[in-house]
Parts: C-alpha cells; structure tokens; sequence
C-alpha cells in the first residue's frame, strides 16, 4: 500500500476523514483480532474472513466473533477496509456488533529500510451506541532474519462519546515465524492489551495477554489469485484473558 506522489496530503486527508467519520465507532472484538502488516499490492482486491472463540477466564466471559470484510490496495502504498463483525459474549445472542474501516499506509518498498514500517488508522461504528465510536491507531514494524520474519505493532486506542470505558488503552500485536515453505510456515503469536496511561498502566494480573502457536501460509491460484490462512491457538497468560482463544483468518486475493 503507498501513496502515489503527494504522501502527505494524503495523510492529511485520511487524518481528515478520520475526524469527520469519529462519530460512527467501536474497538474490535478480541477472540477473532488478527496481525496487521505494513505490506500493500497496488490493486489487488480481498474478501477477508476472520473468527475467534474465547473461553471464559478467571474474571472473563467465553466469547465468539466472527467478521467478514472487502479491501482493495488502493495505491503502492494506501490499502483500505470495510468489515462487519458480529459478535456473542457469555448468554447474549450473537448480533452485529460494529462497522468497522480499517486502513494500512506503507512508506518505502520492503526491505528499502532496515525495518519495514507502516501505519495503521482504523475507526469503528458499533451497534449500540452507549459503546461510543472509537480510533484505533499505531506504527507497524517488520524485520526480515533470513527465513525468519518478525512483526510487532503498538496500537492506541480511544473510545469518545461514552462513559462505558477507560480514555486511552494500548495494545500490542506480535509474531515470529519461520518460512519453511510458501504454503506452510509456523510460529508464535501474542496479542494484549496494557490498559490506560491514567492507572500508569495496569499491573499485570490486571493486563489481557495472550500467546500461542500459529500455523499460516499461501496458495496461489490462476489469474493472479491466491487463499492465504493462518490460524493460532492463544492461552491467556492472566486473569483478565480468555483462558484459550482459537482465532483463524481466511483472505482470497484477486
């Protein structure tokens, strides 16, 4: 994903858009949450289908959420989202739960600087709204070892409009992975969530965190096409985290 010749207009603009849309959002359920990575194909179109199962924890409820979106690199370095997600927690009915826009910049070519770098810029509209619309927003980071890849994202997170939740939280996402073969590779995940720079972020056994194996890969296909999955088993390492989260990503590239 990259921005044609005027990189900073155009972050302006989305900067803009994201200002005027802040009135439609909410933060993405945990259970089906996936890696974001600072990579864009100028052109290339995706239906992207995510789903999580949480089970409850010491002091959580089980969870499922699933969600579906349609993507299109919109430029070298501009890919841009728009997914539903649903979602059931404890004895509620599942529902639509938020709208959500998802976008990822890049600012130089892979491997051009020694680490890769991208931004991520995502706001969501949620159903109800005592949950209040949110922005999501943070670098991230990709470093090549070989057949090794590393990723690590920093992600803040604000909610407006509610009393519901806390001002801002930041979360990270993380994982490394040995590319054995283009349709098989495996490593680690681990996704959490620090809490809020109010409470000098939270202690620990008050943090999410979550860390397991992942299996993923790539199948080409005609055309130019191609199916890319991964699929991760996460165990809660406090008691504010799903015991077990089973999360699995399905994207179809045309």
């Amino acid at each position: 994903m990259t921005f044609a010749r005027t990189p900073t207009r155009r972050c302006a603009l989305m900067m803009a858009l994201a200002a005027i849309l802040l009135p439609c959002g909410a933060i993405a359920a945990d259970a089906s949450t996936y890696l974001l990575f600072p990579s864009v194909v100028q052109g290339e179109r995706e239906i992207d289908l995510h789903c999580g199962v949480g089970s409850a924890g010491a002091q959580t409820a089980n969870e499922q959420d699933c969600g579906i979106g349609l993507g299109i690199g919109i430029s070298a370095h501009w890919f841009t989202e728009l997914a539903l997600q649903v979602r059931k927690v404890g004895d509620q009915g599942r529902g639509i739960d938020a709208l959500e826009w998802e976008n990822i910049f890049t600012f130089a070519e892979p491997n051009e600087w020694p680490v890769d770098l991208g931004l991520a810029l995502e706001i969501e509209r949620p159903r109800n709204p005592q949950e209040g619309p949110s922005l999501r927003v943070g670098p991230l980071l990709q470093k090549e070892f070989g057949r090794i890849q590393a990723n690590f994202n920093v992600l803040a997170s604000r909610h407006y409009q509610t009393d519901r939740f806390e001002s801002v939280q930041l979360r990270y996402q993380g994982q490394v992975k040995y590319r054995y073969s283009e349709p098989m590779e495996f490593g680690v995940q681990a996704f959490g969530n620090l809490g809020t720079p109010a409470q000098s972020w939270s202690a620990y056994a008050q943090q999410n965190h979550r860390v397991g194996p992942v299996l993923l890969g790539r199948f080409p296909l005609p055309a130019e096409r191609a199916i890319s999955y991964n699929a991760a088993f996460l165990l809660g390492t406090t008691a504010r985290s799903a015991d077990r989260t089973l999360r699995v990503q399905i994207e179809y590239e045309f």
